[in-house]
C-alpha cells in the first residue's frame, strides 16, 4: 500500500469513528443535561407544593389553638362569678394575666359588659403583660367587632379579618397586624352579659410565614380573598386595603394572568412567563364561626357579615424565571468543559483507532483461513444451540427438557451413549440418580452400568465441578489401574463428563460414553458441552420456577374462589340482616299503632248506632212537643230560627251516617294493617294472598292517589280464582311491598321526565295479576308502564346493594332480599321481564304447598329473561 493510499486511508477511518462517537458523546451530555433540569424541576414542584400544603396546616392550626384558648376564657370560674355577680375583678385580672404571660400570643385579652365597656384588659406590652388601671379602661361599643361578636350565639366565636390595629382613628405605627377573636358569655340564666375577646398577634403569624420560605429559592405570599398583599416580596406592597395610596397595589395587578387562575381555582401548580406559582386557599375557620368585612375607620361598623368559605386566604409561593434558570444555567457550564475534555480524548482515541485498523486490514488477508475453519465451529455449535433452545422453549416440564439435552447431545456428538444424573450429597458420602438417557439406535450390545456409579474418583471430581475427559481410557494416567480395569471390563473406550451447577442448588451431570471404537474429544466440543450445560442450568432453574409458580397460582386461585365465596355470604348474611332488622322494626311499629287505634275505634263505631237511635229520638219527641204545643213562647221560637232547627234536624242524621262510615274506615285500615304486619304469624300458615296485596296496597295508597299537580297512578286488579297459599305472610307482604314501592318510584321518576300531555295521553298504570298456574303452583305480577331497563341492569337486579336510584333513595337490598325471601323461605322463583321504553313485568312464582322441611338447597331459581 503506498504512502497516499495509506494517508487517505488512515484519515477516513478516523473520521468514521470520530464523528459518530461526537455526535454520541453530545447526545448523552445533552439528554444528561434535559434530565437534570427535569429532575431538578420536579423536586423544585414537589418541595413547593409541600411547603404551601405546610403552611395551609399551620395558620389553620393557628387558629384552632386560638378558639381553643379564647373558649377556655369565657369558661374561666372567677368570669363566670363576675357574671353572677359574687366575683372579683381584681381576680379576673389576675387570671387574664397569668394566662397572657403564660402564652404570649395576645396583644390584649379582654373582658366587656353588654354595653361595650372594659370590664378587664390585659395588654401585652414590650415582652411582658400588664393590668390595665380602671381610669384606662375603654368603651368600644361603636367598634365593629363588638357588636358583630355581641350578636351571636352561645358557643359561636366571632374572626375578625387580618388587618391592622387602628388607634386615634389612624393605623398604629409601627404597624401591628391583629386578629380579633371574640365570643359572647352567658350567666347560670342563659342571658347574654358580655363578650371576651383576645388581640392575637397576626405578626406572629405572619414571621412564620416569612420563617418557612426564608433560604428557599422560592417568595412565599399570603393573600385575602381580594388579592391584597398580607406578606408579600415587599414591604410598600403589604396592606394595599388599610392604606388609601396602596389601593392598586395587589397580587392581581402585579402577576394579572397568574391571578386569573388562583382566584378561579382552590389550589394547584403552573408556570407562566412571569415564573411558577403554586397556591393553595386556606379556610381557617371552623362551622359555627362567624366573620365580617371589618371597617376601615375605627368606629364605623362592619360592612358585610361573609360566611365560613367566604373567609379564607390565598398562599402563594412564586419562583421567579431568574431563579428557575439559574441552576440549569450552572450545570451547563460544568457540561461544556466536559465535553469539550470527552471530545479530545475521542479525537485521540479515534486516530489510534484508526491506525489500528489499517493494520488489522494488512492483517485480515493473512486470517482468512483460519476465519473460514472458525466459522465452520461456530456455525456447528449455533446449531446445536439453537435446536436445544427450541426444544426447551417448547416445553418446561423438567423432564422433557433433561431427555431433549441427552437426544440432541448424543445426535450430534454420534457417540454410543448420552446419560443425566442428579447428585446427592448426603453426610461425607455421594449418590446418583439417572433421571434420562439416549443410546444409539445400532448398539448391537447393550453397555453396563454408568462408569460414574461405580467409579468413586469419578463421582467425587464431579461433585467438586470438575470437566473430566478421557480420549483413551485403557492408556490415561489420572485414572488409578483398579478405576481403568473396571472401566476396560465394562466396555467403556472413551469419556466425557461435565457437572451441572444451577442457581437454586441442585446439581447434576451430563455423561457422554462411547464404546464401539476411541472417541478423541477435541477442544471445540469441549466447549460445546460446556455451553450445553450452562444453557441447560438455565433451563433447569426456569423450569423450577414455572412449577413452583404453578403451584402458587393455584393456590392463590383457591385462597381467592374460597374468599368470593365467603364474602358473597358475607354480603348475603348482611342484607338479611338489615332487612330483617329493619322489616321487624316497622311491623312492630305497626302492630302497635294498628292495637292501640283498634281499641278506640272500636268503642267509637259501637256507640254510633246507639247514638243515631238516641237522637232520632230526641228530634221525633221535639216534633212532638211542637205539635202539641203550636203556640210557642217568643223566647223558644227565636232561638229556635237562630240555631236553624230545621236545618239541624234535616242534617243530623246525615252527619251521624258520615261519621259511622269514616269510623268503618278506619276499622278497614287497622285491618290492613295487622294483615300486613302479621307478627302473630311467625309460622308458616295458608293464607289469602289477595288480603296481603290489598292491604299492601292501602299502605301505599297516598304514593299513587291523584293530587294537585300530580295525576296519579292507576291500580288496575286482576285477581284470578286462587286458593289459600301456604307461606310466611309478612315476609310475603314485605316482598309485594318491595315490588310495589319500586314500580311506583320507577313512574315518579319517568314521570318528572314527561310533559303534562304525554301523561295525559299515557297515564302511568300498575297492573297486578293472580292466577293458578297449575295445580302446584301460583303465580302474582306486578307490572308496570315505565320506561324499563336494560339488559345490563336486568343481569344485577337482584344483586345486593345494586340499585339505579339516586344517592340516599334507595338501599339495593329491597330485590335482594325479595329474591331470598321467594327463593329460599318458600322454594319459589322471581324474575323480571322488561326492555327499554316497555316497562316491567315482575313475576313472582310460588308453591301453593309447601314441604314441612325446606331443603336447604332448594331448586327453586333466580332468572332474569327476555321479553321475546
Amino acid at each position: 500500500m503506498s504512502p497516499q493510499i495509506h494517508s487517505r486511508v488512515l484519515i477516513k477511518n478516523f473520521l468514521i469513528v470520530f464523528l459518530p462517537l461526537s455526535a454520541l458523546v453530545g447526545v448523552v451530555i445533552a439528554t444528561i443535561y434535559y434530565q437534570q433540569v427535569q429532575t431538578e424541576q420536579v423536586l423544585l414542584k414537589t418541595n413547593e407544593l409541600r411547603k404551601v400544603d405546610l403552611q395551609t396546616k399551620v395558620i389553620s392550626g393557628d387558629f384552632h389553638s386560638v378558639v381553643s384558648d379564647l373558649m377556655v376564657i369565657s369558661k374561666q370560674n372567677e368570669l363566670q362569678r363576675i357574671l353572677e355577680g359574687v366575683g372579683r375583678q381584681q381576680a379576673l385580672s389576675q387570671e387574664f394575666l397569668l394566662f397572657s404571660g403564660y402564652k404570649k400570643l395576645y396583644d390584649q385579652i379582654r373582658f366587656l359588659d353588654r354595653s361595650g365597656k372594659e370590664i378587664v384588659r390585659v395588654n401585652f406590652n414590650k415582652g411582658e403583660p400588664g393590668i390595665v388601671p380602671e381610669e384606662k379602661l375603654q368603651v368600644q361599643a361603636k367598634r365593629y367587632w363588638f357588636n358583630d361578636t355581641f350578636r351571636l350565639n352561645q358557643g359561636q366565636v366571632f374572626v375578625s379579618p387580618l388587618d391592622l390595629n387602628i388607634e386615634r382613628g389612624q393605623v398604629e405605627q409601627p404597624l401591628k397586624p391583629m386578629i380579633r377573636f371574640g365570643t359572647p358569655v352567658f350567666d347560670n340564666r342563659g342571658q347574654k352579659r358580655g363578650i371576651v375577646v383576645l388581640n392575637y398577634f397576626g405578626a406572629k403569624l405572619l414571621d412564620n410565614f416569612n420563617q418557612a420560605f426564608a433560604n428557599a429559592p422560592s417568595q412565599g405570599m399570603l393573600l385575602n380573598a381580594d388579592g391584597y398583599w398580607l406578606k408579600g416580596a415587599k414591604p410598600e406592597d403589604e396592606w394595599g386595603f388599610m392604606f388609601p395610596d396602596r389601593k392598586n397595589r395587589t397580587f392581581g395587578k402585579t402577576f394579572p394572568q397568574a391571578w386569573q387562575r388562583i382566584s378561579q381555582q382552590e389550589s394547584g401548580q403552573f408556570q407562566t412567563t412571569e415564573g411558577m406559582f403554586t397556591f393553595t386557599t386556606v379556610y381557617p375557620l371552623l362551622e359555627g364561626q362567624k366573620s365580617s368585612t371589618g371597617a376601615g375607620q375605627a368606629f364605623a361598623p362592619s360592612q358585610n357579615q361573609i360566611d365560613t368559605k367566604s373567609y379564607h386566604w390565598k398562599i402563594v409561593s412564586w419562583v421567579s424565571p431568574e431563579t428557575l434558570t439559574t441552576k440549569s444555567n450552572r450545570f451547563l457550564s460544568q457540561l461544556l468543559p466536559l465535553y469539550a475534555g470527552l471530545v479530545g480524548l475521542i479525537g485521540i482515541g479515534s486516530w489510534l483507532l484508526a491506525r489500528a485498523s489499517v493494520n488489522r486490514n494488512i492483517a485480515q488477508i493473512e486470517l482468512r483461513q483460519s476465519e473460514v475453519e472458525l466459522r465452520k465451529l461456530v456455525e456447528r455449535e449455533k446449531i446445536l444451540k439453537t435446536r436445544l433452545s427450541s426444544q426447551i422453549r417448547n416445553s418446561l416440564d423438567l423432564n422433557t427438557i433433561l431427555s431433549t439435552v441427552v437426544g440432541e447431545v448424543r445426535q450430534l456428538l454420534q457417540i454410543d451413549r448420552c446419560q443425566f444424573f442428579w447428585c446427592y450429597q448426603e453426610d461425607e458420602s455421594t449418590s446418583l440418580e439417572l433421571s434420562q438417557q439416549a443410546c444409539a439406535p445400532d448398539l448391537t450390545e447393550p453397555l453396563g452400568c454408568s462408569p460414574i456409579q461405580n467409579v468413586e474418583a469419578l463421582s467425587e471430581a464431579v461433585m467438586q465441578g470438575n470437566l473430566l475427559c478421557f480420549d483413551d481410557i485403557a492408556a490415561d494416567s489420572w485414572l488409578d489401574f483398579k478405576s481403568r480395569n473396571l472401566l476396560v471390563t465394562l466396555g467403556f473406550k472413551s469419556l466425557l463428563i461435565v457437572s451441572v451447577q444451577t442457581q437454586s442448588g441442585r446439581s447434576g451431570v451430563i455423561v457422554c460414553e462411547h464404546s464401539r471404537e476411541l472417541r478423541p474429544w477435541s477442544d471445540d466440543e469441549v466447549e460445546i458441552i460446556r455451553g450445553v450445560a450452562d444453557q441447560l442450568a438455565i433451563a433447569i432453574d426456569q423450569a423450577q420456577l414455572y412449577n413452583q409458580s404453578r403451584a402458587a397460582t393455584a393456590a392463590a386461585t383457591a385462597q381467592a374462589e374460597q374468599l368470593n365465596k365467603v364474602l358473597h355470604n358475607l354480603k348475603q348474611t348482611q342484607a338479611q340482616l338489615i332487612q330483617t332488622e329493619k322489616m321487624s322494626s316497622l311491623g312492630q311499629l305497626v302492630a302497635g299503632v294498628a292495637h292501640e287505634i283498634n281499641n278506640p275505634v272500636n268503642f267509637i263505631y259501637g256507640n254510633l248506632t246507639h247514638v243515631s237511635e238516641y237522637t232520632l229520638g230526641l228530634l221525633e219527641l221535639i216534633e212532638l212537643y211542637q205539635k202539641s204545643n203550636a203556640h210557642s213562647t217568643p223566647e223558644v221560637q227565636a232561638h229556635i230560627e237562630a240555631i236553624d232547627f230545621e236545618f239541624m234536624a234535616e242534617d243530623l242524621p246525615k252527619i251521624l251516617v258520615s261519621m259511622k262510615m269514616g269510623a268503618n274506615r278506619i276499622r278497614e285500615i287497622v285491618l290492613s294493617l295487622r294483615n300486613f304486619s302479621r307478627l302473630d304469624e311467625a309460622d308458616m300458615k295458608p293464607v289469602n294472598i289477595h288480603e296481603g296485596i290489598d292491604s299492601t296496597l292501602l299502605i301505599l295508597q297516598n304514593r299513587f292517589k291523584q293530587t294537585p299537580g300530580n295525576n296519579g297512578i292507576e291500580i288496575v286488579k286482576e285477581y284470578g280464582d286462587i286458593p289459600l297459599v301456604e307461606c310466611y305472610a309478612g315476609q310475603l307482604n314485605q316482598v309485594f311491598m318491595n315490588l310495589i314501592s319500586n314500580a311506583i318510584d320507577a313512574l315518579d321518576s319517568y314521570n318528572s321526565k314527561r310533559t303534562l300531555e304525554d301523561i295525559e295521553a299515557k297515564p302511568s298504570q300498575i297492573v297486578i295479576r293472580t292466577e293458578l298456574r297449575n295445580s302446584d303452583y301460583i303465580t302474582v305480577q306486578i307490572a308496570d308502564n315505565g320506561p324499563g331497563m336494560t339488559e345490563v341492569v336486568k343481569q344485577k337486579l337482584f344483586d345486593p346493594f345494586f340499585t339505579t336510584k339516586a344517592a340516599g333513595k334507595g338501599t339495593g337490598l329491597g330485590l335482594a332480599i325479595s329474591a331470598q325471601i321467594v327463593t329460599e323461605k318458600h322454594n319459589g322463583a322471581i324474575w323480571c321481564i322488561s326492555e327499554p321504553g316497555q316497562g316491567a313485568e315482575f313475576w313472582v312464582e310460588i308453591p301453593i304447598c309447601q314441604s314441612r322441611e325446606l331443603a336447604t338447597t332448594s331448586a327453586a331459581s333466580l332468572a332474569v329473561v327476555n321479553n321475546s
